[in-house]
């Protein structure tokens, strides 16, 4: 499980300015805005961007990361993620299409970001912070209540106002 934080543009799709040949791993795009006006996008090892190469050839198709990118050069690609080509992807012309599309791989990051989140939020809560105090005289403000003791709580204060003649509308 990794940590990491993919991103995702809206609507970046631009060409290959440059070949990507089978073994090569950095290229160059030509500029195409996303919908914020942006004509690049910004990758890093902690906050990938992954694309896809000629995504209308089914036959030529490439998933790709990239990790490392600065203006329009696409710095560090790692290809063939989905292993279709057996680590010999396919050469890319220039003008191939390069498109940002939601894929596999955001949601395992997606789910892998909320894994981690949910492992310190399942940590936080020990047994010790559990209040089993019916009265509540020893309250404080960072323990959490058993449900025991707020049904025994509660189960007092209406047995108290019953026995002084206060009649409880339940509505």
């Amino acid at each position: 499980m990794a940590n990491i934080e993919s991103q995702i543009v809206n609507f970046y799709e631009s060409t290959l300015a440059s070949l990507l040949a089978s073994g090569a791993t950095s290229t160059t795009v030509a500029t195409a805005p996303t919908t914020n006006g942006s004509t690049v996008i910004n990758a890093s090892a902690g906050s990938p961007i992954y694309l896809v190469l000629d995504p209308d050839n089914s036959g030529n198709r490439e998933v790709v990361s990239v990790t490392s990118s600065s203006g329009t050069s696409l710095n560090t690609i790692t290809r063939d993620l989905e292993n279709r080509y057996g680590g010999t992807p396919p050469d890319h012309q220039i003008g191939t299409t390069i498109r940002l599309a939601v894929l596999a791989e955001h949601m395992e990051d997606l789910n892998d970001r909320v894994d981690a989140v949910s492992t310190v939020a399942n940590a936080a809560i020990a047994v010790a912070d559990i209040q089993d105090d019916d009265t509540f005289a020893s309250a404080t403000a960072t323990d959490v209540a058993s449900s025991e003791s707020i049904k025994a709580y509660v189960d007092t204060q209406v047995a108290t106002k019953a026995s002084l003649g206060l009649v409880i509308a339940l509505g």
